[in-house]
């Protein structure tokens, strides 16, 4: 019996884990997401290099 409530909290703990993970990659891609929403409403000045760092990654991939 112990060791089978040992195995349960350690699979309780990894998932616990993986869902912060979850939230962590969720939280990247809308910030990403919502950054390039601002971009397309708006274009600021302030991301020109940011597009201009991309145009160049993407010439040097070519």
């Amino acid at each position: 019996m112990e060791r089978g409530s040992k195995n349960k909290s350690l699979l309780i703990w990894i998932e616990e884990i993986w869902e912060e993970i979850e939230v962590q990659i969720y939280g990247i891609l809308g910030a990403i997401f919502f950054f390039g929403v601002i971009y397309l409403i708006f274009q600021p000045q302030w991301m020109n290099p940011v597009c201009d760092l991309f145009s160049k990654i993407k010439l040097l991939l070519r």
